[in-house]
C-alpha cells in the first residue's frame, strides 16, 4: 500500500514548485534587455532559480520512484516498515551521488 504521506509529500513539493517556476516567469518578464548594470545581477538570479527548481523536480522524482518500488515492486513482498524506510534512505544517498557536481 503506497504512503499517503509520499504522495502529499510529492504533491507539496509540485505546487512549491509551480510557484517557483512562475517567480522565474515574472524575472523574466522584468529583466532589462542588458545584463550589464552592475547594481543587478538578474541572470544570476535566474540560473539560482533554475538550479531550486531543478534539485526539487529531483526530489520529487526520489518520492515518486518510492511509491513506484511500494506500489507496484515490493507490493507483494513482505517487507516490514523499517526496511522499506531503509530502502528509501538508500536512495536518497544514491540520488545524492548521481546529483553530485563532476
Amino acid at each position: 500500500m503506497p504512503d499517503p504521506d509520499l504522495t502529499k509529500q510529492a504533491k507539496t513539493r509540485l505546487r512549491r514548485i509551480e510557484g517557483q517556476v512562475r517567480g522565474i516567469q515574472g524575472m523574466l518578464d522584468d529583466m532589462a534587455d542588458d545584463c550589464s548594470e552592475p547594481e543587478s545581477e538578474p541572470c544570476d538570479g535566474l540560473l539560482t532559480q533554475i538550479l531550486a527548481v531543478r534539485a526539487a523536480v529531483e526530489q520529487v522524482g526520489l518520492i515518486i520512484v518510492q511509491l513506484h518500488l511500494q506500489r507496484c515492486v515490493l507490493s507483494d513482498l513482505s517487507l516490514d516498515e523499517k526496511k522499506l524506510r531503509d530502502l528509501g534512505d538508500t536512495l536518497k544517498l544514491w540520488s545524492r551521488l548521481s546529483s553530485a557536481p563532476r
